[in-house]
């Protein structure tokens, strides 16, 4: 886990109290482990330990509570096999034909990436074989053949996100985590030529550790929202952005004259993620549209992280209203596709003048450039216009050509031949599931039946198998709920005294099995410093000792652990990988560690 801000306030979470329901003589969340088998009974592999670790530190909390399977826990079959499939065909007929990778595991890792289709492939390789691309910034037959390929599925990408091309602009970018940087660059720039020479940032404290970089280009300025709450009291004005609820960061001296601004007077940025990248809870879509309601806040923008949403979530609910939509979006196709490794910034016409003040500038992005004599350049950028809406036509004629934003933004040639994969995979992903909302139903429901068969794990003395990770509200009533959460569920794994496994060997028991899962700081500091209730100088002390993000060798520091596990679903996901999860956690964590399961086996690996 990297350095974490320092965050005071602390919001309730479904955490390290477990009080046990199913006997009445358990009373307390960590129970004598001289109810169950005594780990020098426990096969050893080689030099690998057991899994055995002190109790955990248990910091109780009067709001936590307990995890509530309200779906039953699996056994043998689902509750999702009784309700209609969502899709044109069954999802196991799909997963067979379209996916023979997936064949021989259990893959539960879609929020780092989801799985192509077999179809996507071959169309692509047909295109490529029967075509002749060239350089789009070449004039020849080939580059006009991309050049024109390029725009087309540029518009694609946005009507498959329900974004109107009057309204908004799609940068191509390699990733979620690039569209970031370059609006970050981008307002530093912008900031620079301000009387203040800098701007304002502030970020839910959910943020992927990307967006929580963005506080390094805001100078002296930058602050951490604690909780949905504290963001609706911003954006409704009772609480100014300097107040102590909101923790600030003053990384050096103020240089700029006059008094030191604040969020709500210069130029300011609001960011936060449409979906936690840890437990895939969902925060509010509305807060672009209030900030840009907001008096007090007229020179801020938003950006929304939208990495994760859009997996399997329709996009349409970020920009069906243009007036409320955020003014910069940032996603990662390759977690809606699988293929083409590409990313996406969608910017909103009418807050595109923003981005076209930046310094540099690569090939293909300007008019002129002067390389002698004096340092001059025209960008494209600032010759596009945003859209408006006297005016039909949202590209700008000018005497150097016609742009737009994108035009001034695109460094460089562009993947053309990933842009080509790119409108392949829309069409593939259209034919076999229809819609985003079809993805959104069948994952809804699949992740009920994973949260309500991992929350029923019990041991035998009634102690918990998992300590799900649940904000707020009870889980029961959240997952299956897709306003409110993704497919995903984040854990950790108990002792039936109460101490916790280290998630590196979760995982590592997981992938003998052949059960593909994530496990550590999963990249949002914030979020896990909340979830695992640290207190700033204990990330200090983890760090000391030696851990670091995704080093695996210090899963717990003083009984405490330092990230989680996490299963996340996608739209091929199947109620037998959801069964194959729980059976697999039921057998290595539930029951006695020299009990196999020939059931298990002999699916995964057809014996």
């Amino acid at each position: 886990m990297p350095p974490s801000v320092h965050c005071p306030s602390t919001p309730a979470f479904s955490t390290r109290s477990f009080p046990l329901r199913s006997h009445a003589a358990a009373t307390s969340p960590v129970v004598s482990r001289t109810t169950s088998t005594p780990p020098d009974m426990w096969p050893k592999s080689g030099s690998q330990q057991s899994c055995h670790v002190p109790a955990c530190k248990v910091r109780r909390d009067p709001h936590t509570r307990a995890v509530e399977p309200a779906i039953q826990a699996v056994n043998g079959t689902s509750p999702y096999s009784q309700v209609e499939n969502p899709y044109s065909e069954d999802v196991e007929t799909i997963r067979e034909r379209e996916y023979p990778q997936m064949s021989n595991g259990v893959y539960l890792d879609h929020s780092g990436a989801t799985i192509y289709a077999r179809s996507l492939i071959t169309a692509f390789a047909d295109r490529m074989m029967n075509n002749l691309y060239g350089n789009p910034h070449s004039a020849n037959e080939p580059a006009r053949i991309s050049g024109e390929m390029v725009d087309e599925v540029r518009e694609r990408t946005l009507r498959f996100l329900g974004a109107d091309p009057k309204h908004f602009d799609l940068v191509f970018v390699a990733n979620a985590t690039a569209g970031i940087k370059l609006v970050g660059d981008a307002f530093r720039d912008l900031a620079e030529k301000t009387w203040s020479g800098t701007f304002w940032y502030g970020y839910h404290k959910d943020a992927h550790t990307s967006l929580v970089g963005v506080r390094e280009l805001a100078g002296a300025e930058a602050s951490c929202f604690m909780s949905d709450a504290e963001v609706e009291r911003w954006l409704g004005g009772s609480m100014p952005a300097d107040d102590g609820f909101t923790n600030w960061h003053h990384h050096r001296p103020y240089q700029g004259g006059g008094r030191r601004r604040t969020a709500g007077g210069g130029l300011g940025l609001f960011a936060y993620p449409g979906q936690s990248n840890m437990t895939g809870r969902r925060l509010s879509l509305a807060w672009p549209g209030i900030l840009r309601r907001s008096r007090p806040h007229a020179n801020t923008y938003s950006l929304l992280d939208a990495a994760a949403l859009a997996m399997t979530s329709p996009m349409a609910a970020v920009f069906a209203e243009p007036d409320a939509a955020p003014d910069f979006t940032v996603l990662s196709l390759y977690k809606i596709f699988g293929f083409p490794d590409l990313g996406a910034l969608v910017v909103r016409r009418d807050s595109g003048h923003i981005l076209t003040l930046r310094k540099y500038f690569g090939g293909g992005t300007v008019t002129m450039v002067s390389a002698v004599g004096g340092p001059w350049h025209r960008s494209k950028g600032r010759e596009a216009v945003a859209y408006s809406g006297a005016n039909d036509q949202h590209q700008h004629q000018s005497e150097h050509g016609r742009y737009q934003i994108h035009d001034g933004l695109e460094d460089g040639t562009l993947p053309f031949h990933s842009i080509l994969a790119l409108g392949e995979a829309i069409e593939v992903h259209a034919r076999l599931y229809g819609s985003m909302e079809n993805i959104s139903r069948h994952t809804s429901r699949l992740v009920a039946s994973l949260y309500g068969g991992l929350a029923g794990l019990r041991h035998a003395n009634g102690g918990p198998v998992v300590q799900v990770y649940v904000e707020g509200a009870d889980g029961a009533r959240t997952f299956g709920d897709s306003s409110k959460q993704g497919p995903t569920v984040a854990f950790n794994v108990l002792e039936a005294d109460g101490s916790i496994v280290p998630y590196s060997q979760v995982e590592e028991l997981a992938n003998r099995k052949g059960i593909y899962i994530r496990s550590g700081g999963i990249c949002c500091p914030g979020g896990m410093f909340t979830a695992l209730e640290y207190e700033p100088w204990e990330l200090e002390r983890a760090l000391s000792a030696g851990h670091h993000c995704g080093s695996g060798s210090h899963d717990l520091i003083n009984q405490l652990p330092t990230g989680v596990v996490r299963a996340s679903l996608g739209p091929m996901s199947t109620v037998r990988d959801v069964d194959m999860f729980i059976e697999f956690m039921r057998d290595t964590f539930a029951t006695p560690r020299w009990q196999q399961s020939p059931v298990l086996d002999n699916i995964l690996f057809q014996r």
